[in-house]
């Protein structure tokens, strides 16, 4: 009961609604199977004895109203009937497979956009404490199993059991002791086998959700790691990584198929077995053939339907019994999301109309920041006031909470005290998005689109919507425009390639800054955005960013602090402190810290050169 609580918690009202139209098509098609297979008994009954027309009360009543010339003529007809019914009835059954098979799958694609926007949705705090591998997994591997595990199976073994009961009340009708002897050995065989393998399949379903995570996860990490990899010579590792989980997850996977698969072959034998020694009771009790055969043609035909109802039962109960691991994973991460109070909020936001306005100041107030996987503080009662249309950098030792510092002046971290003021006007939930709608952001590492240069400037915008004279001025003020009009062969629509690869690292870089100009943004913010370039792709850019000052303003992150030498005002953060701040030329002169990181830049520079 708690297994069909979570999943049908899962169901919105109007998955529900769908749910119960589909049951009255499934008891549609029990009735229907009865029709079918009764139909069998007068047809073959006139068989035998033609005499039966008159015998019948039913029958008789049909031959005389449709006035036929005689019992053949009639037989002819009733054979048709026959046939009519019994395509109705597997016509009713096809309907009903595929009303199964369309609600499970458009649920399955209702379910994967709900696990997506829960989310995609989020907090940016949420995603430091998970893994990206799992969330791929839960979104997609897990729902997957749950439509094809769990909702197929169990909609299926609803129909079957409806046409299984619908056959064995039909066979109660016509001969209750062997209905309950038949209807008994069958279904009691196959309890008394998933009862045995109940707890086997339990553990394995949980097993395959472990070692299909381990597999997604070193997958994920080797492609994104590939240059290291060739690099270092790891491939032989990573190759073994990836093999173990493969190699258990294909094993758990066979062991589910062959445990579903385990009864068929010795039931089929035991019912046949069964149908012959019906035949044997029967005319040893001294039953005339003409009595006899059209209940053994009932039995017959009862047999061919029941079986596979019987099987398709057990399979769909042990294909639940695997998978219901995948409900409590994604219930469980659900009923999480929801209790956390930093991520309880499942609104999608509202698209932003305008900008916060912003012409005087951005100011953090007595920020005091925790990571939710730390006691100790990142960021210790820290003030800062940054004046519009100036350019202030942020540097410090590594772990003194520079990005952190950014990340709130970004919107994406909320502060345990304190506030993030802009204009006096205090940055919350409600106003958040409005106050990013001023910011451009270029992080170190530039996430690139396997698309076209242009759809990666105007990043997530439809392509109907891009406005191509936005992207150019965008690309110009990265000095980036040139190098996209001669040295790619289709200019703005030439396809990149994954992650950027067929570009340079400065190439990248200018990307991400004409990205983050694109929307003309009022503040420009770059996290350590030219750590990772030689010296003279850093000042290429440098020059670029040179051209926006007293234009807009300016936040940078940086490990050299030739990036920040040209800011109107350096912060200087020790240990969650601003411990100074100042001109270039003033830090270097008065403290000692500073002078310690600058040294570092000039050893750094030396050790990389130039190329």
């Amino acid at each position: 009961m708690d297994f069909f609580r979570k999943l049908y918690s899962l169901l919105s009202t109007g998955h529900r609604k769908k749910l119960a139209a589909l049951s009255l098509l499934v008891v549609l098609s029990g009735f229907m199977e009865i029709g079918g297979i009764a139909s069998i008994m007068p047809f073959m009954g006139m068989v035998v004895n033609p005499r039966v027309v008159n015998e019948n009360h039913t029958l008789s009543l049909l031959y005389h109203h449709l006035s036929f010339s005689g019992p053949r003529p009639f037989l002819v007809f009733l054979g048709f009937v026959v046939l009519g019914v019994l395509f109705l009835s597997n016509l009713v059954s096809a309907l009903t497979i595929w009303s199964i098979l369309r609600f499970s799958f458009l649920t399955g694609k209702d379910l994967s956009r709900m696990m997506f926007s829960a989310y995609m949705n989020h907090p940016y705090v949420f995603f430091l404490d998970r893994n990206t591998s799992e969330l791929i997994q839960n979104t997609l591997f897990e729902i997957g199993r749950i439509v094809n595990g769990v909702l197929i199976p169990l909609l299926t073994l609803v129909s079957r059991s409806v046409i299984a009961l619908s056959i064995l009340v039909l066979l109660l009708w016509v001969n209750p002791l062997l209905a309950l002897l038949s209807g008994g050995v069958l279904g009691g065989a196959y309890l008394a086998v998933y009862l045995l393998v109940k707890k086997t399949l339990g553990t394995t379903g949980r097993e395959i959700s472990r070692e299909n995570a381990l597999r997604t996860q070193v997958a994920y990490e080797a492609f994104g790691a590939v240059k290291d990899i060739k690099i270092l010579g790891r491939e032989a590792e990573f190759y073994h990584r990836f093999s173990r989980p493969v190699e258990r997850y294909s094993l758990y996977q066979a062991k589910s198929q062959m445990i579903s698969l385990l009864p068929r072959y010795a039931l089929e034998t035991l019912a046949f077995g069964g149908i012959i020694l019906i035949v044997i009771v029967l005319l040893n009790r001294g039953g005339s053939l003409e009595k006899t055969l059209p209940l053994i043609s009932l039995y017959a035909l009862a047999g061919y339907r029941l079986m596979p109802a019987l099987q398709a039962i057990f399979g769909n109960l042990t294909a639940l019994r695997f998978n219901r691991s995948a409900v409590d994973r994604i219930t469980d991460d659900l009923a999480a999301l929801r209790a956390d109070p930093r991520t309880s909020r499942l609104v999608v936001p509202p698209p932003v109309t305008r900008p916060l306005p912003f012409s005087r100041s951005i100011v953090l107030e007595r920020i005091v920041f925790h990571y939710p996987s730390r006691e100790e503080a990142v960021l210790k009662g820290i003030t800062l006031s940054v004046p519009a249309n100036t350019s202030i950098g942020i540097v410090g030792a590594t772990g003194s909470g520079k990005t952190t510092c950014l990340d709130i002046l970004l919107g994406l971290l909320d502060p345990a005290s304190g506030h993030l003021l802009v204009d006096g006007v205090r940055i919350t939930p409600e106003n958040r998005r409005a106050w990013q709608a001023n910011i451009g952001y270029v992080p170190q590492q530039i996430m690139l689109l396997d698309d076209t240069v242009l759809n990666n400037i105007a990043f997530g915008i439809p392509g109907e919507q891009i406005d191509r004279e936005k992207a150019v001025r965008a690309a110009r003020l990265a000095h980036l425009h040139d190098f996209i009009m001669e040295e790619l062969p289709d200019g703005y629509e030439t396809a990149i390639g994954e992650r950027g690869i067929r570009l340079s690292g400065g190439q990248r870089q200018r990307i991400g800054i004409a990205r983050a100009l694109y929307h003309e943004p009022s503040v420009l913010v770059l996290d350590e955005a030219t750590s990772a370039l030689d010296n003279i792709t850093e000042n290429v850019i440098m020059e670029a960013l040179s051209t926006l000052s007293r234009q807009k303003t300016i936040i940078m992150v940086a490990h050299r602090l030739t990036t920040v030498r040209e800011c109107d005002t350096i912060i200087v953060l020790e240990q969650g402190r601003i411990s100074d701040q100042g001109t270039y030329a003033s830090l270097l002169k008065r403290n000692a810290f500073f002078r310690t990181l600058a040294l570092d830049t000039v050893e750094e520079s030396r050790g990389t050169g130039t190329d």
